[in-house]
C-alpha cells in the first residue's frame, strides 16, 4: 500500500517528516550532531563539524550495491534548536544541493523534531521524483530508528 502524502510534502519539490521524542532539545540535539549518536540512526558512518561552516558527512550501506555517501554544508546553524545544510548524495545523479533542515521545538514532556529538505527540483526530472521518495522513505525509517535507540538508552540507564 502506497504511503499518503503528508501536510508539507510537494512530491518532486519538497518533503517533510516531523517525529515526537521523548527528550528534552538539549539531549535531542546530541542525537543529531554527535557523530556516536548519529550513527544509530542516521547512517553507518558520520563526520561532524557544527561550526558555522561546518559540514556532515553520512555514509550509509548500499542495500544492492556500494556504500552511499552524503554531504551536508553548513548553511545555518542555531543549536540546539535548528541545523540547515546544502545537503547532497555524492553520486553522479545530484548536479544540485537539496536544502536539509534539522529543527527541535519543546512539546509537552520533550520535543519534536522536524526533518524539513527542499529542493528536490533542482535535480534532474529523471531523478528528482526518485529521490524524492527516496527520501521521504529514508526519513521516515531513520526517525523510527531514532527513536528505537532513545528508547533502547533510556532503558539501561533507568
Amino acid at each position: 500500500m502506497a504511503e499518503a502524502i503528508r501536510q508539507g510534502d510537494i512530491p518532486g519539490v519538497q518533503l517533510r517528516y516531523r517525529q515526537r521524542l521523548d527528550l528534552p532539545v538539549d539531549q535531542a540535539w546530541r542525537w543529531l550532531t554527535e557523530p556516536e549518536l548519529l550513527e544509530r540512526w542516521a547512517a553507518d558512518r558520520v563526520e561532524v563539524d557544527t561550526g558555522t561552516s561546518g559540514s556532515l558527512l553520512l555514509e550509509r550501506a548500499g542495500a544492492d550495491g556500494p556504500s552511499k555517501l552524503e554531504r551536508g554544508d553548513t548553511l545555518e546553524i542555531e543549536a540546539p534548536r535548528r541545523w540547515s545544510l546544502a545537503f547532497r548524495r555524492l553520486d553522479d545523479n545530484w548536479k544540485a544541493a537539496t536544502r536539509l533542515t534539522w529543527q527541535l521545538a519543546e512539546i509537552d514532556g520533550g520535543c519534536e523534531l522536524d526533518i524539513f529538505q527542499q529542493g528536490f527540483e533542482h535535480l534532474s526530472l529523471s531523478t528528482g521524483l526518485t529521490v524524492w521518495e527516496e527520501y521521504r522513505r529514508r526519513w521516515r525509517a531513520a526517525c523510527a530508528q531514532l527513536v528505537d535507540a532513545t528508547e533502547r538508552l533510556r532503558v539501561t540507564q533507568d
